[in-house]
């Protein structure tokens, strides 16, 4: 399902945008591309250099950003109608951008944030009318994450399980909480393949991968990638939910 990222320019010297360079677009990418309408209003949140921003402008969307590395923002300018450079977690930042949206895109975010929670409630103040968030999420209960706890390592990396980054960690369930918590159904939900540097080592999963993902998210799935539906009403409060 990988691709070459087709990108007119390359996407910098940032982990992220080496990584699409050098490897293209994963799965878990093209899934939430293929989920946003064709020529829909797009929030990329953490838009970072534009590598969905890009596609999504292809697919004929006007596409807005937020993001938090200025150098980041610049480039991503490119494929972006504006891109607020600020944080999606302040009050004030968000109130820069020009709502409503068709689809807000939490691509690889929320795990970065310090308050998922409030932020995707705080989400559903920009959207339009029968809008939709796309939201993807690393599965820290991955087997080959739990195989690394289990021998008693933690190996803090540029990108993936253990980026170094990330200030919350999601399993299946916790990922489901998030969005229920939040005030959304989940209208849709994929799962996608792993894609570490040492799967060469484990040839012979490669074609259960797939599969396997499907049968048992929970410890298969590399990335849960979900659409979701904000309900009619929500009572959320800045607050309310404490994670365990």
């Amino acid at each position: 399902m990988r691709v070459p990222a087709e990108s007119t320019a390359p996407h910098g010297d940032r982990p992220y945008g080496r990584l699409v360079d050098r490897q293209g677009l994963s799965d878990g990418h093209l899934m939430q591309i293929e989920a946003v309408r064709p020529g829909a209003r797009v929030l990329d949140v953490g838009c970072a250099s534009g590598y969905l921003a890009e596609r999504y402008a292809a697919r004929g969307c006007r596409v807005f950003g937020i993001e938090p590395d200025a150098a980041n923002a610049e480039r991503a300018r490119r494929f972006c109608e504006n891109v607020v450079v600020g944080d999606i977690e302040s009050a004030s930042d968000r109130t820069q951008l020009p709502a409503p949206f068709d689809f807000v895109v939490f691509g690889d975010v929320l795990e970065h944030l310090r308050d998922p929670w409030t932020v995707l409630a705080a989400t559903r103040t920009l959207l339009a009318d029968d809008a939709r968030v796309i939201v993807s999420i690393p599965n820290i209960g991955h087997w080959s994450a739990r195989r690394e706890i289990a021998l008693g390592r933690f190996p803090y990396a540029e990108s993936g399980l253990f980026d170094r980054t990330h200030l919350r960690f999601f399993t299946r369930a916790s990922a489901l909480a998030l969005a229920e918590t939040a005030g959304y159904d989940v209208e849709r939900e994929q799962f996608t393949r792993w894609r570490l540097p040492f799967q060469k080592r484990f040839r012979a999963l490669k074609k259960w991968e797939v599969p396997m993902a499907r049968r048992w998210p929970e410890l298969f799935a590399f990335q849960f990638v979900m659409t979701l539906k904000p309900r009619a009403k929500h009572d959320f409060r800045p607050g309310d939910f404490r994670p365990g």
